[in-house]
């Protein structure tokens, strides 16, 4: 997405995401986390490719609906999973798709 009058569009801003959150969903193993953390790094990474604040606000505004995180979050509830046992991917190490029970 560029700093056009097309990137503030609301309907390309929607599509955009849910481009993202299609492509997250198709890596992500079935697992909620997975996919969690996949799409909202490529949120911010759409992010990045623009200085409208506008369009950053409506991109965060529709990336919510989908599930997107801040990396603040995403280290708070990771930090919650490990404390639990779990992986940092917030499943049991020994079942994680990524294979940490590797580790």
């Amino acid at each position: 997405m560029s700093d056009s009058i097309h990137a503030t569009v609301p309907e390309t801003i929607a599509a955009n995401v849910q481009h993202l959150a299609n492509s997250a969903q198709h890596g992500c193993g079935c697992s909620y986390e997975i996919y969690q953390d996949t799409f909202s790094q490529r949120v911010d990474a759409l992010l990045a490719t623009t200085e409208d604040s506008t369009a950053k606000a409506a991109i965060l505004n529709v990336a919510r609906e989908f599930d997107y995180v801040t990396r603040a979050e995403l280290s708070a509830m990771r930090e919650d999973w490990m404390d639990d046992g779990a992986c940092r991917h917030g499943l049991d190490p020994d079942c994680c798709p990524l294979g940490c029970g590797d580790l």
